[in-house]
């Protein structure tokens, strides 16, 4: 139940970034470029990581506590996400720099098609493994 629980979570996560992105580019990305432009991580950027620690966390637990097959790519994937947001706040200057070149290319919607796949493939973990 916890892996189905966190999959959905992160399938919610994905989908709903994409769905948005991909519905009104232009209002979602001029605000992406207004937080990079940030000289320090706004206020909005602190949050997720925070987040996506606690999940990772809830994640390790069900590892540890309630085993399953294929749990490990919930706990893996939460992990990653987490330490690479966490890198991405210490190392802020390098991260905004990059992004900003990201969110202001016409491609970006590529990313957002590539989070609905994925979100869609956590989508069928939860339902079909879990």
């Amino acid at each position: 139940m916890w892996f189905r629980i966190l999959s959905l979570v992160i399938a919610a996560a994905l989908l709903g970034k994409a769905a948005i992105a991909l519905s009104m580019p232009g209002r979602f990305y001029a605000e992406r470029q207004r937080q990079y432009a940030s000289v320090s991580p706004p206020a909005q950027v602190l949050v997720p990581p925070v987040v996506i620690a606690g999940l990772a966390s809830a994640a390790w637990y069900a590892t540890i506590f309630h085993y399953q097959p294929w749990g490990w790519v919930v706990t893996a994937s939460l992990t990653a996400l987490a330490c690479g947001s966490v890198h991405q706040l210490f190392r802020w200057e390098t991260q905004r720099q990059r992004m900003g070149k990201v969110v202001a290319s016409p491609n970006v919607w590529r990313v957002d098609c590539l989070l609905l796949a994925i979100g869609a493939l956590f989508v069928a973990l939860a339902v079909f493994v879990y």
